[in-house]
C-alpha cells in the first residue's frame, strides 16, 4: 500500500480488509490519508464505515477505534452547516451507516457516546438511538461494570444529551430500564451511585418544581418504581436520598415511601 495517498478509497478499503483485521500500520496509512487535508468528508467517512463492518469484533489495532471515533466525530461536528451540532442530514447518515450491518459493536457505539458528549446540540432522534444502542450492548451479559457507568455517565450528562448537564425523562427512563433488567446482579457500586445522583436530579433539580416533588413527578415515581413488582436496595436510596433532599413531597410518594419503610 504505498500508494495510499493515491489510490481511490474503495480500492484501499479492499487492500486494508484483505486479512480480516486492521493493523497499526493499517491505522497509521488510514490515517495520512484522510487527515492530509484536515478534512474528512462524505467520502472518507463512508470509506471508514465500509472497513468496520469488515473487521468488526475482529482482533484489531487499538488505534483503529481512535481514528473511527476522532474522524467521524469531526465529519459530523467540523461541518460548516451545522457546526458543533448534529443536525437531522447528519442523524439519519450516522444511523443508516450504523445500522447497515444490522448491529452496532463497540466501535460505533464509542462514536455515538462521543458524539453525545462532544456535540452542542444533537436530535431527539440521535438520542433515543444512542440509549438504545447503549441499552442493548450493556444488557447483553446482564449486568452493568464500572467501564459502563462511565460511558452512561457520558450520556446522561453529555452537553448533547436530551437536557444537556441536567437528566430529562427519557433519560431517566433509560435508568429505570437498566436497573429492572440488572437488579441483584453483580453490578459496579458506582452504577448504583449513578442511578441515585441522577435520578434524584431529575425529580428535584428541574424548571416546574424545583426542590419539591410533585404530584406528577410523584406519580411517575412510584409507577417506575412499582414497575417490575419489587422495591430494590437502588431504588430504596433513591427514594432515601429524595426524601432527604426535597423540601416538600407530594403525598401520594409520601405515603409509597411509608409504606416500603423509607
Amino acid at each position: 500500500m504505498s500508494d495510499h495517498l493515491t489510490k481511490p478509497l474503495a480500492e484501499l478499503a479492499d487492500d486494508i480488509t484483505a486479512d480480516g483485521v486492521v493493523d497499526a500500520d493499517e491505522v497509521r496509512k488510514i490515517r495520512e490519508r484522510i487527515f492530509a487535508d484536515n478534512v474528512i468528508d462524505r467520502e472518507e467517512a463512508d470509506f471508514l464505515f465500509a472497513i468496520n463492518d469488515v473487521v468488526s469484533g475482529k482482533e484489531n489495532d487499538p488505534g483503529w477505534t481512535t481514528l473511527f471515533v476522532e474522524a467521524l466525530t469531526q465529519h459530523v461536528l467540523d461541518d460548516e452547516v451545522s457546526p458543533g451540532e448534529v443536525d437531522e442530514d447528519e442523524m439519519k447518515y450516522l444511523i443508516s451507516k450504523i445500522q447497515a450491518d444490522e448491529k452496532v459493536d463497540d466501535v460505533e457505539l464509542s462514536l455515538l457516546v462521543n458524539i453525545i458528549v462532544t456535540a452542542k446540540r444533537t436530535t431527539e432522534s440521535l438520542q433515543e438511538f444512542v440509549l438504545s444502542s447503549l441499552k442493548a450492548s450493556i444488557l447483553a451479559d446482564g449486568m452493568i461494570d464500572a467501564q459502563e457507568v462511565d460511558m452512561i455517565k457520558a450520556v446522561i450528562y453529555g452537553a448533547g444529551g436530551g437536557a444537556g448537564a441536567g437528566v430529562d425523562r427519557a433519560e431517566a427512563d433509560f435508568l429505570f430500564k437498566l436497573n429492572d433488567a440488572v437488579s441483584g446482579s453483580n453490578n459496579a457500586p458506582e452504577w448504583h451511585s449513578l442511578f441515585v445522583e441522577a435520578l434524584t436530579k431529575h425529580v428535584l433539580e428541574d424548571e416546574t418544581s424545583p426542590g419539591e416533588v410533585d404530584e406528577d413527578e410523584a406519580t411517575w415515581l412510584v409507577d417506575k418504581i412499582k414497575g417490575d413488582g419489587q422495591v430494590d436496595d437502588a431504588e430504596k436510596a433513591l427514594l432515601s436520598s429524595i426524601k432527604g433532599g426535597a423540601k416538600s413531597i407530594h403525598e401520594s410518594l409520601s405515603s409509597f415511601m411509608d409504606s416500603v419503610g423509607i
